[in-house]
């Protein structure tokens, strides 16, 4: 990855749209404007571990075109919607995905999400990988920035966006955006009227 020799985060106050213009270009993208949204949605559908992994991989993310299926409607990122709907829904998971000696257990919705990174041509998360995450977030250490595989070199001089990423009412914002999207893939209550 090419060093950014300048690069500045902002969040626009009229639509809430987070815009990041880096020079030189990442991917051949000088820049990038999402939701907030958008980070929750990513954070969950490809198991980041932070904020900034999420902002990284939108950055780096480069959806492979060749597998969506015009036929199906089917894309890279339809495979890990199923699987954490699924997810959510299944109230019979109770089964630690952690065997007695901390190994990962390879499960439908990090293989969807495993996918869905790859068709993003972004690294797939090893078991390793994810003990490692569950390891750092059970220890809470405020110290060790967890991460899910992806690499954050391109967001550490991104002007501005360490305040973002500190500021509490960002994270309160993001909080909820997480929270919506989380509730918009659970199962509706069939409503009488």
């Amino acid at each position: 990855m090419e060093e950014i020799l300048s690069a500045t985060f902002e969040t626009d106050e009229n639509s809430g749209l987070c815009i990041i213009r880096c020079n030189p270009p990442i991917n051949g993208s000088d820049s990038f404007v999402f939701t907030p949204d958008v980070i929750a949605s990513w954070k969950a559908l490809l198991g980041l571990a932070s904020t900034r992994e999420a902002i990284a991989a939108i950055m780096q993310g480069r959806e492979d075109t060749s597998r969506y299926d015009p036929k199906t409607g089917r894309g890279v990122w339809t495979g890990a919607f199923e699987a954490l709907e699924s997810a959510l829904t299944d109230s019979a998971t109770s089964v630690s995905m952690l065997s007695a000696d901390g190994e990962v257990l390879d499960d439908p919705l990090t293989a969807a999400r495993n996918e869905t990174r790859a068709g993003m041509r972004l690294p797939v998360m090893s078991n390793e990988t994810d003990a490692r995450l569950v390891a750092t977030l059970a220890a809470d250490d405020a110290g060790v920035e967890p991460s899910s595989g992806i690499d954050t070199a391109c967001t550490r001089d991104v002007d501005g966006l360490d305040d973002f990423l500190s500021d509490e009412s960002s994270q309160a914002m993001l909080d909820e955006c997480e929270e919506r999207f989380y509730a918009s893939l659970m199962p509706r209550q069939n409503q009488q009227n």
